[in-house]
């Protein structure tokens, strides 16, 4: 899903110079975030973000002007929602702010609203199972994969690429699909050489997408 008119929170009132140190603290007690967007309140474009650490240091009569602004972590309009929730992550950052091709800041998204989102892209409240391909990262086919596993009568519900820990030249594929039992799938793979990662005798994992989606969301709501 791409971040678009929808996601956005565009009521949201971003900072610009003539702010105050102690009410742009004040705001973010309130608010419970450790920075906020500041703009140009002539042409609405992004300028850079304040952070509380950097708040601390400066007057409280001063203003945000008088401060130096840091570099903003910032999503483009259209940017995927996954590169919301990675910026998130990777930032400990409960909202980002959406700007277009010009900087013009169109709003910000929510941590909230990417909680709400992630649950019905990754389909974790359909029932069945997921199956591991390892591949090699530059020689692969996605369509061959899904066509051997829907001749199987496995249906798709969703898809995740992670980096293999054992090599840096594969890449691991987990397929959520519909069945139960994925041994059927798992073999028919199997005889177009393709290399399987499981941890049970059944071929069931016990790490399935659920939980790796699981774990993001608690980490994402730390």
């Amino acid at each position: 899903m791409l971040v678009k008119k929808k996601l956005i929170t565009s009521k949201f009132k971003p900072l610009n110079g003539t702010d105050t140190i102690q009410t742009v603290k004040e705001r973010m007690d309130q608010e419970g975030v450790q920075t906020l967007p500041v703009i140009d309140s002539t042409t609405h474009t992004l300028i850079g973000e304040v952070s509380y650490h950097a708040l601390e240091t400066a007057e409280s009569g001063n203003s945000v002007s008088d401060i130096d602004l840091q570099d903003p972590i910032k999503l483009y309009w259209g940017q995927h929602v996954f590169e919301a929730a990675r910026l998130m992550l990777q930032y400990e950052r409960k909202l980002l702010p959406v700007v277009d091709e010009d900087w013009k800041l169109l709003g910000v998204i929510e941590k909230d609203e990417v909680l709400n989102v992630l649950p019905r892209m990754l389909n974790i409240t359909e029932p069945g199972s997921v199956i591991t391909v390892v591949l090699d990262r530059m020689d692969f086919s996605i369509t061959e994969i899904v066509n051997i596993m829907e001749r199987e009568g496995a249906k798709i519900l969703g898809l995740t690429v992670e980096k293999s820990e054992e090599s840096a030249q594969t890449i691991e594929l987990s397929f959520k699909i519909d069945l139960q039992d994925v041994s059927r799938v798992a073999a028919a793979l199997r005889r177009y050489d393709y290399v399987i990662s499981t941890n049970s005798e059944n071929e069931i994992f016990n790490q399935d997408l659920e939980t790796r989606a699981d774990e993001l969301l608690k980490f994402i709501d730390m």
